[in-house]
């Protein structure tokens, strides 16, 4: 086997050991960074067997060269990815948190006005019995808030906890003498202003809603 198969082989299995043991736990930079250094040295090793076969010096510098200019843009960009990593991870998460409003909005919201007209023309004697016979199905043991997507798992028989897909944490409390319903709303991949914040469910810093329903209306606020 000639030194150029082996150095291709070996190049090959190293790469791949150094890039998903590292992206196994996690570390896509690592890994990333394992497989460029291992692609520059693999480089740089074929193109130094090969000078004795260019069939000039200018050949070879040619070659050379350009190998050089691949490594260099390859490193340029993986730098400046890695330097921006943090906007990129700051615009998905913002991204994330507009999606989780737009959804609990329409998951929640809707619901509790739904309620709240029909407690008005119906005369029901209060808006929690109004809620709990119009829609029992929502409130879950435990003070869990059962969402539509929690909803649309059970009736296709799939075995998922609460949100656990959905990455959307739903909670609920009954005041039986203010007559009012809370459902809070707690992200568990958008992030909330204050880091330090302590969120219903047990969780930090995460981004949290609250939708009150009372006789007066429907109230929803950005807890954190």
């Amino acid at each position: 086997m000639e030194k150029e198969t082996k150095l291709l082989i070996g190049a090959v299995v190293l790469g791949a050991i150094g890039f998903f043991i590292p992206l196994y736990f996690g570390k896509a930079w690592m890994a990333l960074f394992i497989a460029l250094l291992i692609g520059i040295i693999f480089l740089g090793r074929m193109v130094s067997l090969s000078k004795n076969t260019f069939e000039s010096q200018n050949a070879y510098r040619v070659v050379y060269g350009l190998v050089v200019l691949v490594v260099l843009f390859n490193a340029i960009a993986f730098a400046h990815d890695y330097g921006r990593r943090d906007f990129q991870k700051n615009i998905l998460l913002e991204i994330r948190k507009i999606i989780d409003t737009g959804v609990s909005k329409a998951d929640v919201q809707e619901k509790l006005i739904y309620i709240l007209g029909q407690y008005h023309q119906n005369d029901w004697e209060s808006v929690v019995e109004t809620f709990r016979e119009l829609m029992p199905e929502k409130l879950g043991e435990e003070g869990v808030y059962v969402s539509d997507f929690d909803l649309r798992n059970t009736k296709m028989g799939t075995n998922l906890e609460p949100d656990e897909s959905e990455g959307i944490n739903h909670f609920y409390e009954i005041d039986e003498e203010a007559d009012e319903i809370k459902v809070l709303v707690v992200g568990e991949i958008s992030l909330g202003e204050d880091p330090e914040y302590e969120n219903y469910d047990g969780q930090k810093g995460k981004y949290e809603m609250m939708f009150t329903l009372n006789e007066e209306g429907v109230r929803y606020e950005v807890l954190n």
